[in-house]
């Protein structure tokens, strides 16, 4: 029997920007995961009768089962982080978490579903020395009831599984940017953008692809709180000196899931509290969607972009960086 997780996620899309967020708590062995509950569609009961293999397949991919009418990958999340199981674990009803990102659908195994809790992204604690043996596919970590929770970043997993998942651009092959890409590249490089993005790959893939089309004049942020402190030092200077916060940030890119404060909080705080709405406003994230679109509206986003789609990044900072 399915547990839908759709009150779940009716709950959390009826807020924007309140710098909270609701997570699955999940078991792998004995230690305790979460991910994003927007993440996840809903939870079934592991059949491993229902498991077809696939050859050649990345170590942790199981193989492929139906769900209803599609045909899904089955990840075994413990293996693909390298968690060991004890005997006591095999006993356990394993279940699968079905999630749906950056517009693509796959199973999760994991060893176990505890419940749904709501928290702020400003009790988020960046990677520590304990949740760096897990790797890159673990971003932060959360106590809640004296349990340490560890958040996955399943982007990262299917980058591991899925190398065309990988951020990739190339200028010569955009059809809309065929022409005068040495000119292009002279005018991004005087444009100053503040991108906050928790993920290390992703900051590392971001950062290859601006470099390469121009966008050189960058600063970094892992964490939204980061960045909205450029930001309102940037305010700041812009009202001592009567002019304007553009002349020193030409656009922001955000990320919505990082830790101190996520991309749709930073977005309603820049507008709203510090007032500064001439400094456009791109969230770029797995979870964009009809709904999420919503929210960054709601918020006073300028545009969205889902991760995978990088060449609409660049045509959105060339629109809106280079028009001040």
């Amino acid at each position: 029997m399915g547990a839908s997780t759709q009150n779940g996620k009716q709950q959390i899309l009826t807020e924007s920007g309140t710098n909270e967020v609701e997570i699955i708590e999940f078991l792998l062995g004995t230690q305790s995961f979460g991910v994003n509950v927007a993440k996840v569609r809903e939870i079934i009961s592991f059949d491993p009768k229902s498991i077809t293999p696939m050859p050649e397949a990345f170590p942790s991919v199981m193989g492929m089962f139906i769900l209803r009418d599609s045909t899904l990958p089955l990840i075994d999340l413990g293996k693909h982080l390298g968690v060991k199981r004890g005997e006591e674990d095999a006993n356990r009803r394993r279940v699968v978490m079905v999630c749906e990102f950056n517009d693509l659908v796959n199973g999760f195994l994991v060893d176990g579903v505890n419940q749904i809790h709501r928290c702020s992204w400003a009790d988020m604690r960046p990677l520590s020395s304990f949740i760096s043996q897990y790797g890159p596919s673990i971003t932060s970590s959360v106590t809640i009831s004296k349990r340490n929770i560890l958040l996955v970043d399943l982007e990262h997993v299917l980058v591991d599984i899925y190398p065309q998942t990988r951020l990739v651009y190339s200028e010569q092959d955009d059809p809309q940017h065929a022409n005068n890409i040495a000119e292009r590249h002279h005018e991004r490089e005087s444009a100053h953008i503040i991108i906050a993005e928790d993920s290390p790959i992703v900051r590392a893939s971001v950062k290859r692809i601006t470099d390469e089309v121009g966008y050189t004049n960058i600063t970094f942020h892992d964490n939204g709180l980061s960045a909205f402190n450029e930001i309102l030092a940037a305010r700041n200077w812009a009202r001592q000196e009567s002019r304007s916060p553009r002349e020193k940030i030409a656009a922001i890119v955000s990320d919505i899931e990082m830790p101190q404060m996520d991309g749709l909080t930073l977005c309603r705080r820049v507008k709203e509290e510090l007032g500064v709405r001439e400094i456009p406003i791109i969230i770029f994230s797995s979870l964009i969607n009809e709904q999420m679109i919503k929210k960054c509206q709601s918020v006073g986003a300028d545009a969205w972009s889902n991760k995978l789609e990088v060449a609409d990044l660049v045509h959105i900072l060339d629109k809106f960086a280079l028009s001040k």
